[in-house]
């Protein structure tokens, strides 16, 4: 029996999906058991920052432009679960964008919070779009929701108008919280869009190691206004971050910012949006475009995302050719990129999407609406359970959440009511061999 360690190193398809490093050695050095540390004399303490750590933290304060920034060793989840509590009290209403990450939903579990959402419109490719400002405004006039949160970029490169949904929340005296997790990059290249950290959101959660050259886990999590309480969101940190937080994790994370910060790093981007460029035009018409822009409230997208059509087909051909992509659907795969892509990496990509044969698959099936909310997450969680077949499982409650990983987006929630459309779209993505969590042959519902 083959050791985990022999098994990642006989691994040799090139990496189009995270970490950004893309398992480039440039970025690190090899004796990594050098600086696996605990918390001894010299090197500070990440739950209570007075020296090395807390010099770092605020020169990443300073690259981004924030009040605070926070090294996060737990990813961006654990940035996600302390924004939200520490902005929420038990069993309050949030406002929150339908097709938010898992760790989302598992905060309103944690704070019986009471969701209210927002559920951006599928797009003609059959991609979530954008949140609508005016939406947002709607919403917060009748619910009193105090606490927003949303994805901007989204898996696919959506990017919302955050300017114009931050001063709607502002308006109504509401706390805009961005999972920016896909958008780490967004600050380093001018040609890329806005950070939410400069477009007036109160707390921005980006993932390091989805878009940058850093090791898995590393995120950051940025207090942008005077908003975000500073006190209960590191009250919490401390109660989802490891109390034994990894030197190694911590160091790759400061290591990388100051990387992109410096001239070698500004250097990189700006080489990297260029094959970006290149690459998009040598591929043009094979490749999603433009045309994503049009309808489904799309303010603008995030050009590092590379959405090629068809899915298990495109994917196994890809990975014949030596290509791992980031995830498939039922219609379309992901290439994700970044800046540790090389110019290598980009011609195979292009000749193996070159090779494949031209598809014009849309989406097909009923769009499923949004599933009726008739149990918070948290009551949901504590009722007694059963499962059942997932085909005579409509009209029931389900006591689970069924999402697709990659990306974790959510298909149904917990409390949320089992529709003939969601099973239809379950059934299809198991009848393709798709990765759906939280199902087996049968789902899970209130008893």
């Amino acid at each position: 029996m083959i050791t985990l360690k022999e098994r990642l190193e006989s691994i040799n398809t090139y990496p189009f999906h995270m970490p950004g490093h893309k398992r480039n050695t440039k970025f690190f050095k090899n004796d990594i058991f050098k600086y696996d540390f605990t918390e001894i004399e010299g090197i500070d303490d990440l739950h209570h920052p007075t020296e090395i750590l807390k010099q770092r933290m605020d020169y990443a304060s300073e690259v981004y432009g924030t009040k605070k920034t926070y090294f996060l060793i737990n990813g961006s989840t654990c940035g996600l679960l302390a924004a939200i509590s520490a902005h929420t009290n038990i069993g309050d209403n949030i406002l929150v964008a339908r097709n938010c990450h898992k760790s989302v939903y598992n905060a309103l579990f944690l704070r019986n919070l009471k969701p209210v959402y927002v559920s951006p419109p599928i797009t003609g490719e059959g991609i979530s779009g954008g949140i609508a400002p005016k939406e947002v405004e709607e919403i917060l006039k009748t619910t009193g929701a105090k606490v927003f949160v949303m994805v901007s970029p989204t898996y696919e490169g959506i990017v919302s108008d955050i300017k114009a949904i931050s001063e709607v929340c502002h308006k109504y005296g509401c706390v805009l919280i961005v999972d920016e997790a896909h958008g780490a990059h967004f600050g380093f290249c001018g040609k890329f869009p806005k950070s939410a950290v400069s477009l007036g959101a109160d707390i921005v959660i980006q993932s390091l190691h989805k878009t940058l050259p850093s090791l898995t886990q590393t995120a950051l999590l940025h207090i942008c206004s005077k908003r975000a309480d500073i006190c209960e969101t590191e009250r919490h940190l401390s109660i989802y971050q490891s109390s034994s937080p990894s030197y190694i994790l911590l160091s790759s994370a400061d290591s990388c910012i100051k990387y992109m910060s410096g001239k070698e790093g500004k250097s990189a981007a700006e080489v990297y949006f260029r094959r970006l460029s290149d690459f998009r035009e040598e591929n043009k018409g094979r490749i999603m475009g433009d045309e994503i822009k049009k309808g489904g409230n799309v303010f603008d997208t995030d050009p590092s995302k590379i959405i090629i059509w068809g899915g298990k087909k495109t994917s196994t051909a890809l990975r014949m050719a030596g290509l791992e992509p980031e995830m498939e659907n039922l219609f379309y795969t992901l290439a994700i990129t970044s800046i540790g892509d090389t110019e290598e990496g980009f011609k195979k990509l292009g000749a193996a999407i070159s090779a494949l044969k031209p598809t014009n698959i849309k989406p097909e099936f009923e769009k499923a609406p949004p599933p009726k909310i008739k149990m918070t997450p948290y009551e949901t969680g504590t009722a007694a359970g059963e499962q059942i077949p997932l085909n005579i499982s409509a009209g029931r409650i389900s006591k689970t959440a069924v999402y697709i990983y990659p990306p974790g987006i959510s298909i149904i929630n917990e409390g949320e009511e089992i529709t003939p459309q969601i099973i239809d779209l379950i059934t299809q993505y198991n009848e393709k061999g798709f990765a759906v969590r939280g199902i087996t042959d049968k789902i899970n519902c209130v008893k």
